[in-house]
């Protein structure tokens, strides 16, 4: 049976998210120590609750405060937190190659960013800080790329994701990832939205991995050809960047590119451009293969609704709350593909802090006084 060998795998949603912690922080023997299982606890509450790390310690009482989870951080970097997600991902991918006999999958790349409201020159590490921002009441924000598989409604599962910094090549991050996943899982296509440009044509030409990007309209070279068709019509044309500066050398890219007029998408028409190695025979199909990019955009939508809120200017730290968010939605996901759409996030949300309160994981604040006035006045029979 399908279900059998995942249930092995991941007995309990709490020790699936456990074993995470743990790839990234190590217990010591202290007095009073903290426990993994204390840390995890503390976590999933502020994700379900969308808090502050802080807050979260004073509702579980199982940390005396944030600083003492950030303090195991401290021997931590970027690649070893990420390593330590890439583990856990892999489990998912090797289930899910076996069980869907090899098919190929399609995966979208994205950004996401996090607001950052304080100042930059207090802050010790601020090449992973960014000027500008979505948010009109934040002056800058933190990055973070992630890649997600948008195959289908049933099968979204974030595979990796990676803070930036300032100047970082995108598409340096974007082939890491996608060698990453390719050496687990069959990659059918890769999506792109509109700022990625020549630079991931460069890459992903070279792990020979499909593509598809919806190409920003810059320049005046897609006109004329948008004249001669007709509402509808669509033409294929090769493209060449002869300027791609990789270590000091120039490199030519080339690509096709697809050029649909005026296609009617949800009751309005849309001029659309996409730079693809894909050889398909009608702009429909170009146009379906990118809407399955937009199931990213669906992941960060929920992903905001289980965010770790917290005050440190610490990367790091930053990124290890990122990163155990997307695991924490990558958990419900996980069982939700089998109990069913019905499984929501707020039904999520709710099992798993009875979960935890029921197995004496969390102690939630006045909840012994609680107990004690409602069974004196006989409110609970």
């Amino acid at each position: 049976m399908f279900l059998l060998p995942f249930i092995r795998q991941y007995k309990m949603k709490k020790e699936v998210i456990k074993k995470f912690c743990s790839e990234i922080i190590s217990e010591k023997n202290r007095k009073n120590k903290v426990t993994i299982s204390g840390i995890s606890s503390t976590l999933i509450t502020a994700a379900l609750n969308c808090a502050f790390v802080n807050e979260s310690c004073k509702s579980t009482g199982l940390v005396s405060k944030s600083q003492v989870i950030y303090r195991k951080l401290k021997d931590k970097d970027i690649k070893k937190c990420q390593e330590a997600f890439r583990k856990q991902s892999i489990k998912f991918m090797r289930m899910l190659k076996v069980f869907s006999r090899n098919r190929k999958f399609i995966i979208s790349f994205d950004e996401t960013e996090e607001d950052y409201y304080g100042e930059l020159n207090k802050n010790i590490d601020n090449l992973y800080i960014h000027n500008g921002c979505e948010n009109p009441k934040a002056d800058h924000h933190y990055y973070y790329l992630t890649v997600a598989i948008t195959s289908n409604e049933g099968i979204r599962y974030i595979l990796d994701a990676k803070i930036l910094k300032r100047g970082e090549y995108i598409e340096d991050v974007v082939y890491d990832m996608a060698k990453f996943i390719k050496k687990n899982l069959p990659i059918e296509v890769a999506l792109f939205d509109r700022g990625f440009g020549w630079g991931i044509i460069y890459q992903l030409k070279k792990l020979k991995v499909n593509y598809i990007i919806f190409w920003k309209k810059q320049g005046n070279w897609y006109k004329k050809y948008f004249k001669e068709l007709k509402d509808g019509e669509f033409c294929c044309l090769k493209r060449e960047k002869q300027d791609y500066n990789r270590n000091m050398t120039n490199y030519k890219v080339k690509s096709n590119f697809i050029l649909v007029k005026q296609l009617e998408y949800q009751e309005k028409k849309y001029d659309w451009i996409f730079a693809t190695d894909l050889n398909l025979n009608s702009a429909e199909k170009y146009i379906k293969f990118y809407k399955k990019r937009w199931g990213i955009e669906t992941i960060f939508r929920v992903n905001d609704k289980i965010r770790i809120y917290t005050t440190s200017t610490n990367p790091i730290i930053r990124y290890f709350l990122f990163l155990f968010t997307c695991f924490v939605y990558n958990v419900w996901k996980f069982f939700q593909t089998f109990i069913g759409e019905t499984f929501s996030r707020s039904n999520f949300c709710i099992v798993f802090i009875l979960y935890l309160a029921k197995n004496g994981l969390i102690q939630p604040i006045h909840y012994k006084e609680f107990e004690q006035i409602a069974t004196r006045t006989n409110w609970i029979c």
